[in-house]
């Protein structure tokens, strides 16, 4: 097998477990290759971890799909669906990558992060859907200085996610080429908030299933009041 995978979650200093996370069939790699997916369901909203235990399963349930199956269009599609049946009222993040051979394809929606590291060197794939963000770019269109993005007191709320009409989907047009060696890491920002990118590094160097373990020591170090439930997968490909 040239995978190899290991997970970690827990509930941190949260009253329920709001993330979800799965995988397709790894025995089912060679033909159909990997799906991970990890969807963060949103705290102080209605029903966050039944949407993301339920966006989780709409995902799975139409894997393995062909090379012309229009994730975006599919996962909007999910997304409306819970705007209907939650009246706006709740939602998810998602990150889910497919790797076939050495090929990798990701879809995000939301603030939960796709790390890659490659000979020591971590590398966010993904760019989160943050409000911040959208000022940052408004702020180099008028003049305003970027800074003024980051003290706006909405900064760190979503822009994008499921539950809500439509969302933005980002992904990568030409699939990644793995390296003998590269990790990639799905988490929800309990894992990266908590922890500095150089402490993931460092974790995710290590092999997977200790990797998984000691993130885990870390975040429990950390003994932030206000710990998010947080989650990864973590996949190695040996080449």
């Amino acid at each position: 097998m040239s995978i190899e995978i290991a997970n970690v979650q827990g509930i941190g200093n949260r009253s329920e477990q709001q993330d979800a996370f799965g995988a397709s069939r790894i025995s089912d790699y060679e033909t159909n290759g990997i799906l991970l997916t990890v969807c963060d369901g949103m705290g102080g909203m209605t029903s966050g971890g039944v949407i993301a235990r339920e966006v989780l399963s709409r995902i799975l349930e139409v894997f393995p799909w062909k090379d012309d199956f229009d994730v975006p269009g599919y996962l909007s599609s999910v997304s409306n669906n819970v705007y209907d049946n939650f009246y706006g009222q709740g939602g998810s993040t998602v990150v889910m990558i497919h790797l076939v051979g050495r090929r990798l394809k990701f879809w995000s929606i939301g603030d939960s992060d796709i790390l890659l590291l490659r000979d020591g060197v971590l590398t966010p794939l993904n760019i989160r859907h943050e409000y911040s963000n959208d000022l940052i770019v408004k702020g180099i269109d008028l003049g305003f200085p970027v800074s003024d993005a980051f003290s706006d007191p909405q900064a760190a709320a979503l822009s994008e996610y499921i539950g809500k009409r439509n969302p933005a989907c980002e992904t990568n047009r030409l699939p990644i080429e793995l390296k003998p060696g590269d990790t990639v890491l799905l988490c929800s920002d309990g894992i990266s908030d908590t922890l500095s990118f150089d402490r993931i590094a460092e974790n995710m160097a290590l092999p997977v299933d200790q990797a998984a373990s000691k993130m885990e020591q870390d975040i429990i170090s950390a003994n932030l009041d206000n710990q998010d439930n947080y989650t990864g997968i973590i996949l190695r490909y040996n080449g």
